[in-house]
């Protein structure tokens, strides 16, 4: 019987490898199905909300390379508002499965990690605070992080099996890489270089008929999305020109510029055990010389100083060097359960194996007690942690539930006008879907007039001294530096009206 690195080799695995990937998925479900619609929507999940809104009602969606990533998250994410409605449960059940099923996947790579290694990573990554924290929130960077896995994932075996299926599968994570977000280039780099620096990972080298179509299937994956199904050819130079964009974006910083430190000091706060072990396995890596170590070390050193080096820096594109990192801590956690295989073998338990479990173990409660503390109740408080980062506070749920206890008043119920006179008002766009009389000018305007108005503080003044008598008036905060000021025009009993139940009839 062959026994897998890291394995024990006996009989346990059998069921211990049947349960372990049910254990990853029902420990990473537990810290991202519950209470999807706890947070409110992110500024960007605003955004994406429009694309996604119409494709829903409309069956259209255009591909803009100017500031919207690609589309590969809006022909996913529209099924489960399909299916389920357009709740905010249902707009981040996408990404919440998708980074279910990415703490499953590292088991995928077992035989080059090692059981206790694949295992462990894949506690690593249900655990890790910034993969819980963005698997709630449907933005890009979880859909690509996934697909990364996949493409790893299926590559490795395929390479291994020698058949064409796989690698026809890692082609497709490939070709949905390119077809989310333009950063997809950097991580296809990272890999390449690691492949290059460990000597192809001490993988073999697939056939002429897989490579054919790995290359194949990417492409034809990345032109069906970018063509919308092959009918707009002209659409395939936009992810070029997306590119060029995003690369001067990304020098410019646009004021979202950072200090090359700033993704270092967030693995050092907020993932701290995936760190260490990360750097346990790289040492593993070079005194062991494991090739597949050496590919892990490489990709994520250089996916980490790719990211460090670009000026621009936003707290979600650190996922991109996390799930490398968390893969090569696995590593060292199989090499420390390795040097106790003889005395496995002799049937008696070696303390150091129950050591390295028990690291594991608080290390990862310690993770998971992170994640809850920055998912669950600190979500909208910058001052917790930096992966909150110019979040959507939670008083526009209170803004929302006055304004739906208002049109509730109304006889208009939904139908009452909603006039917008801020520029800065997502992710009100989502809360505010079901009314059909919505307004969004982004500025004051000379004669505003409907029920309900919305508008910057520092503009309320001008706002009200346009308005009729009859508006009251309230603050809230939508975010950072943005505060909001809502007027509600309460409505008045009609001249003549009884007071009183009395009807007026005898």
């Amino acid at each position: 019987m062959s026994v897998e690195p890291g394995s024990e080799g006996t009989e346990t695995a059998g069921w211990t490898g049947r349960l372990a990937p049910w254990l990853l998925a029902l420990l990473a479900a537990a810290l991202r199905l519950p209470r999807l619609d706890l947070r409110p929507l992110h500024h960007d999940e605003g955004t994406n909300v429009i694309f996604l809104l119409r494709l829903l009602r409309e069956g259209v969606y255009q591909y803009d390379p100017s500031n919207y990533h690609g589309p590969l998250l809006y022909v996913v994410s529209v099924v489960p508002l399909f299916l389920c409605g357009t709740t905010t449960v249902a707009l981040r059940l996408a990404p919440a499965l998708l980074g279910v099923t990415l703490a499953v996947l590292p088991w995928a790579l077992r035989r080059e990690l090692g059981r206790p290694g694949a295992a462990a990573a894949g506690v690593l990554l249900a655990t890790s605070p910034s993969m819980v924290y963005y698997s709630r929130d449907n933005i890009h960077e979880i859909y690509l992080v996934f697909l990364t896995l996949v493409l790893v994932a299926a590559a490795v075996r395929g390479t291994i099996r020698g058949g064409t299926a796989l690698l026809a599968l890692a082609g497709a994570a490939a070709g949905g890489m390119i077809a989310t977000k333009e950063t997809a280039c950097l991580t296809f780099l990272s890999i390449a270089l690691g492949l290059v620096l460990s000597r192809g990972a001490g993988l073999p080298r697939p056939g002429r008929a897989a490579a054919t179509a790995f290359v194949g299937v990417a492409a034809l994956v990345a032109v069906a999305f970018y063509s919308d199904l092959f009918t707009e050819p002209a659409a395939l130079l936009r992810p070029i020109e997306a590119l060029r964009l995003w690369g001067a974006r990304g020098v410019r910083a646009d004021g979202h510029g950072k200090p090359w430190w700033y993704y270092a000091s967030i693995l050092g706060r907020e993932e701290p055990v995936i760190a260490i072990l990360a750097a346990s396995g790289a040492l593993v890596a070079l005194r062991a010389r494991d090739r597949f170590a050496t590919f892990l070390a490489v990709w994520s050193g250089a996916t980490l100083a790719g990211y460090s080096l670009i000026p621009y820096k936003t707290p979600w594109l650190i996922l991109d060097p996390i799930l490398p990192l968390a893969l090569l801590g696995g590593t060292a956690i199989a090499a420390a359960c390795r040097s106790a295989l003889p005395a496995v073998a002799r049937g008696s338990p070696d303390p150091r194996r129950r050591l390295v479990a028990l690291a594991l173990a608080l290390g990862a409660v310690f993770a998971a007690h992170r994640a809850y503390l920055v998912s669950f109740v600190r979500y909208d408080d910058d001052r917790a942690s930096p992966l909150v980062y110019v979040q959507t506070r939670r008083d526009v749920k209170r803004l929302m539930d006055r304004i739906e206890a208002f049109a509730r008043g109304r006889r208009e119920g939904l139908a009452v006008p909603v006039e917008i006179l801020s520029p800065d008002y997502l992710p009100l766009n989502w809360y505010l879907r079901d009314f059909t009389d919505v307004s969004y000018y982004g500025k004051v305007i000379e004669r505003p007039a409907a029920p309900v108005v919305i508008a910057r503080v520092d503009s309320a003044d001008e706002v009200e001294g346009l308005l009729g008598p009859g508006y009251t008036r309230q603050n809230y905060r939508l975010r950072p530096g943005v505060d909001l000021c809502l007027f509600l025009l309460e409505e008045e009993e009609a001249p003549g009206t009884p007071e009183g139940p009395d009807d007026g009839r005898l």
